[in-house]
């Protein structure tokens, strides 16, 4: 059973299709990750090691940054990254 989807090869984050625990180790499709948080579904797990203020990739497109260092295996999410959109909506 898939627990993580990779949207695109260039991409360092992984979408996680199940609720997963500090422990967990995800081998599928090649690569081995051991996972350092509890990260619920629908969130994001770093695929490979992202210096602070790299480029998040997904759908092998920039969508922000990180503001740490990320770890592989950690929970990407907005305690750790900064989006690059801005929003074009009048206030």
């Amino acid at each position: 059973m898939r627990k993580v989807l990779i949207l695109h090869p260039s991409d360092n984050i992984a979408v996680c299709l199940i609720d997963l625990v500090a422990g967990d180790v995800i081998e599928q499709d090649g690569f081995r990750i051991s996972v350092l948080n509890n990260i619920p579904r629908g969130h994001k797990i770093a695929s490979r090691d992202i210096a602070k203020s790299e480029g998040i990739i997904k759908y092998g497109e920039r969508m922000g940054h990180a503001v740490t260092s990320i770890k592989l295996g950690e929970h990407v999410h907005v305690h750790n990254i900064l989006g690059d959109r801005l929003s074009t909506e009048a206030s």
